[in-house]
Protein backbone atom coordinates (compact mmCIF):
# COMPACT_ATOMS: atom_id res chain seq x y z
CA UNK A 1 0.00 0.00 0.00
CA UNK A 2 1.41 3.78 -1.24
CA UNK A 3 1.81 5.79 2.08
CA UNK A 4 0.20 9.04 1.94
CA UNK A 5 2.74 11.92 0.68
CA UNK A 6 4.94 13.91 2.59
CA UNK A 7 4.34 17.87 2.82
CA UNK A 8 7.41 19.46 1.49
CA UNK A 9 8.69 23.24 2.15
CA UNK A 10 11.84 24.02 -0.35
CA UNK A 11 13.75 26.63 1.30
CA UNK A 12 16.61 29.51 0.50
CA UNK A 13 19.39 29.26 3.40
CA UNK A 14 21.23 32.36 3.01
CA UNK A 15 23.93 33.88 5.59
CA UNK A 16 22.60 32.02 8.20
CA UNK A 17 18.98 33.14 7.35
CA UNK A 18 15.88 31.06 5.89
CA UNK A 19 14.48 33.64 3.38
CA UNK A 20 10.50 33.80 4.14
CA UNK A 21 10.54 31.63 6.97
CA UNK A 22 7.56 32.96 8.02
CA UNK A 23 5.78 31.87 5.16
CA UNK A 24 7.27 28.53 5.32
CA UNK A 25 6.56 27.70 8.37
CA UNK A 26 2.86 29.40 7.90
CA UNK A 27 1.97 27.25 5.33
CA UNK A 28 3.51 23.78 6.46
CA UNK A 29 1.74 23.98 9.83
CA UNK A 30 -1.86 25.27 8.19
CA UNK A 31 -1.12 22.14 5.40
CA UNK A 32 -0.11 19.87 8.73
CA UNK A 33 -3.18 20.99 10.30
CA UNK A 34 -5.59 20.43 7.26
CA UNK A 35 -4.67 16.82 6.71
CA UNK A 36 -3.91 15.17 10.14
CA UNK A 37 -0.18 15.66 10.03
CA UNK A 38 1.22 15.73 13.56
CA UNK A 39 3.73 18.99 13.75
CA UNK A 40 4.07 20.97 16.93
CA UNK A 41 5.69 24.19 16.00
CA UNK A 42 8.28 24.12 18.64
CA UNK A 43 9.72 20.79 17.75
CA UNK A 44 10.18 22.60 14.05
CA UNK A 45 11.55 25.46 15.17
CA UNK A 46 14.44 23.62 16.89
CA UNK A 47 15.03 20.68 14.82
CA UNK A 48 15.56 23.57 11.80
CA UNK A 49 17.55 25.92 14.04
CA UNK A 50 19.93 23.02 15.55
CA UNK A 51 20.06 22.07 12.08
CA UNK A 52 21.22 25.62 10.17
CA UNK A 53 23.63 26.02 13.35
CA UNK A 54 25.09 22.55 12.84
CA UNK A 55 25.04 20.94 9.29
CA UNK A 56 25.44 23.91 6.66
CA UNK A 57 28.06 26.55 6.59
CA UNK A 58 26.78 30.00 6.30
CA UNK A 59 29.89 30.90 3.42
CA UNK A 60 27.22 30.44 0.55
CA UNK A 61 23.52 30.19 -0.79
CA UNK A 62 21.98 26.82 0.28
CA UNK A 63 18.86 24.69 -0.63
CA UNK A 64 17.06 22.92 2.49
CA UNK A 65 14.02 20.65 1.45
CA UNK A 66 12.05 19.80 4.54
CA UNK A 67 9.88 16.61 4.30
CA UNK A 68 7.12 15.84 7.22
CA UNK A 69 5.90 12.04 7.14
CA UNK A 70 2.13 11.65 7.57
CA UNK A 71 3.55 9.86 10.90
CA UNK A 72 5.17 13.41 11.63
CA UNK A 73 8.46 12.39 10.92
CA UNK A 74 10.82 15.23 9.77
CA UNK A 75 13.43 14.89 7.38
CA UNK A 76 16.01 17.71 6.16
CA UNK A 77 17.89 17.71 2.94
CA UNK A 78 20.62 20.45 2.20
CA UNK A 79 22.50 20.75 -1.40
CA UNK A 80 24.48 24.07 -2.45
CA UNK A 81 22.28 26.30 -4.48
CA UNK A 82 23.81 27.79 -8.01
CA UNK A 83 22.84 31.51 -9.31
CA UNK A 84 20.32 31.10 -12.07
CA UNK A 85 20.40 32.84 -15.12
CA UNK A 86 17.96 35.30 -15.72
CA UNK A 87 15.24 36.02 -17.83
CA UNK A 88 15.12 32.31 -17.42
CA UNK A 89 13.22 30.46 -20.27
CA UNK A 90 9.59 28.97 -20.35
CA UNK A 91 7.56 26.77 -21.89
CA UNK A 92 3.74 26.33 -22.12
CA UNK A 93 2.48 22.58 -21.34
CA UNK A 94 0.65 22.58 -24.35
CA UNK A 95 3.41 23.49 -26.49
CA UNK A 96 5.52 20.18 -25.07
CA UNK A 97 4.05 17.61 -23.46
CA UNK A 98 1.27 15.04 -24.31
CA UNK A 99 -1.90 14.11 -23.68
CA UNK A 100 -4.27 16.92 -21.69
CA UNK A 101 -2.01 19.46 -19.96
CA UNK A 102 -4.32 20.99 -17.82
CA UNK A 103 -4.74 21.13 -14.02
CA UNK A 104 -7.99 20.77 -12.41
CA UNK A 105 -8.72 23.60 -10.07
CA UNK A 106 -10.85 20.99 -8.10
CA UNK A 107 -8.13 19.36 -6.53
CA UNK A 108 -7.31 19.49 -3.32
CA UNK A 109 -3.75 18.61 -3.44
CA UNK A 110 -3.02 21.27 -5.54
CA UNK A 111 -3.26 23.68 -2.59
CA UNK A 112 -0.86 21.91 -0.57
CA UNK A 113 3.48 21.47 -1.16
CA UNK A 114 3.25 17.35 -1.21
CA UNK A 115 4.95 14.67 -2.59
CA UNK A 116 2.10 14.01 -4.54
CA UNK A 117 2.04 15.67 -8.10
CA UNK A 118 1.10 13.36 -10.50
CA UNK A 119 0.20 16.18 -12.91
CA UNK A 120 3.85 17.60 -13.30
CA UNK A 121 5.48 13.91 -13.80
CA UNK A 122 5.73 14.36 -17.63
CA UNK A 123 6.97 17.98 -17.08
CA UNK A 124 9.65 17.15 -14.66
CA UNK A 125 11.08 14.80 -17.26
CA UNK A 126 10.53 17.33 -19.69
CA UNK A 127 12.35 19.21 -18.15
CA UNK A 128 15.20 17.06 -16.98
CA UNK A 129 16.25 16.48 -20.79
CA UNK A 130 16.03 19.85 -21.07
CA UNK A 131 18.11 22.23 -18.30
CA UNK A 132 18.00 25.17 -20.94
CA UNK A 133 14.32 25.41 -19.52
CA UNK A 134 13.37 26.68 -16.03
CA UNK A 135 9.77 25.77 -16.14
CA UNK A 136 6.59 24.29 -17.73
CA UNK A 137 3.92 26.62 -17.17
CA UNK A 138 0.30 24.67 -17.47
CA UNK A 139 -3.27 26.04 -17.34
CA UNK A 140 -6.45 24.65 -16.33
CA UNK A 141 -9.62 23.11 -18.70
CA UNK A 142 -10.81 26.36 -19.13
CA UNK A 143 -7.60 27.61 -20.94
CA UNK A 144 -6.74 30.07 -17.74
CA UNK A 145 -3.29 30.23 -16.85
CA UNK A 146 -2.30 28.50 -13.31
CA UNK A 147 1.30 28.02 -12.83
CA UNK A 148 4.12 26.24 -13.19
CA UNK A 149 5.87 22.87 -12.08
CA UNK A 150 8.19 24.74 -9.63
CA UNK A 151 7.01 28.04 -10.01
CA UNK A 152 4.21 30.69 -9.75
CA UNK A 153 3.64 33.39 -12.80
CA UNK A 154 2.98 36.57 -13.57
CA UNK A 155 2.46 39.28 -16.40
CA UNK A 156 2.89 42.67 -16.32
CA UNK A 157 -0.14 44.63 -17.75
CA UNK A 158 -0.12 47.57 -20.30
CA UNK A 159 -0.95 49.80 -17.32
CA UNK A 160 2.56 48.25 -15.16
CA UNK A 161 0.86 46.09 -13.19
CA UNK A 162 2.63 43.18 -12.33
CA UNK A 163 -0.57 39.97 -12.01
CA UNK A 164 -0.93 36.53 -11.66
CA UNK A 165 -3.52 34.18 -11.36
CA UNK A 166 -5.74 33.60 -8.01
CA UNK A 167 -5.24 30.14 -6.24
CA UNK A 168 -9.21 28.95 -7.18
CA UNK A 169 -8.15 28.55 -10.26
CA UNK A 170 -5.91 25.34 -9.82
CA UNK A 171 -2.46 26.55 -8.36
CA UNK A 172 -0.28 25.94 -5.35
CA UNK A 173 -0.22 29.55 -2.67
CA UNK A 174 3.68 30.23 -3.11
CA UNK A 175 5.36 31.17 0.03
CA UNK A 176 7.08 34.16 -2.52
CA UNK A 177 3.88 34.82 -4.42
CA UNK A 178 2.33 35.32 -1.21
CA UNK A 179 5.02 38.18 -0.24
CA UNK A 180 4.23 39.82 -2.89
CA UNK A 181 0.77 39.84 -2.61
CA UNK A 182 1.19 40.91 1.37
CA UNK A 183 3.73 43.82 -0.52
CA UNK A 184 1.15 45.21 -2.77
CA UNK A 185 3.90 44.71 -5.68
CA UNK A 186 1.70 41.69 -7.75
CA UNK A 187 -2.58 41.71 -8.04
CA UNK A 188 -4.59 38.79 -8.44
CA UNK A 189 -6.63 38.41 -11.85
CA UNK A 190 -7.89 35.68 -13.82
CA UNK A 191 -5.01 35.63 -16.99
CA UNK A 192 -5.33 33.06 -20.35
CA UNK A 193 -2.56 31.00 -21.37
CA UNK A 194 -3.10 33.53 -24.63
CA UNK A 195 -2.46 36.88 -22.22
CA UNK A 196 0.80 35.31 -20.94
CA UNK A 197 1.78 34.74 -24.88
CA UNK A 198 1.51 38.66 -25.51
CA UNK A 199 2.22 40.09 -22.19
CA UNK A 200 5.03 43.12 -22.35
CA UNK A 201 6.98 41.16 -19.65
CA UNK A 202 6.87 37.91 -17.97
CA UNK A 203 8.25 36.89 -14.58
CA UNK A 204 8.18 34.09 -11.84
CA UNK A 205 8.74 33.51 -8.41
CA UNK A 206 9.44 30.65 -6.02
CA UNK A 207 11.06 30.82 -2.35
CA UNK A 208 14.32 29.53 -3.56
CA UNK A 209 14.91 31.44 -6.50
CA UNK A 210 12.74 34.84 -5.94
CA UNK A 211 11.47 36.79 -8.54
CA UNK A 212 12.55 36.23 -12.02
CA UNK A 213 12.59 38.05 -15.20
CA UNK A 214 10.94 34.96 -17.96
CA UNK A 215 10.80 34.66 -21.74
CA UNK A 216 8.26 32.37 -23.17
CA UNK A 217 9.72 30.10 -25.29
CA UNK A 218 8.80 31.12 -29.08
CA UNK A 219 5.89 29.28 -31.13
CA UNK A 220 2.74 28.87 -31.44
CA UNK A 221 1.07 26.31 -28.79
CA UNK A 222 -0.30 23.01 -29.98
CA UNK A 223 -3.50 21.72 -29.08
CA UNK A 224 -3.97 19.68 -25.80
Amino acid sequence: MTPPPALIETMRLEDGRIALWPGHRARLLASAAALGYPLEARDLEARLSAHVRTAVPATRAWRIRLLLAHDGGLRLETAPLPPTQVPVRLALAARVLDGRPCLDEDEAWLRHKTTRRPWFADAAAWLARRPEYFDVIFGNAAGLACEGSRCNVYLRDPAGLWLTPPVRHGLLPGVQRQQLLDAGLVHEAALSLADLEAAPALRVSNALRGWLDARMDDGGRAPA
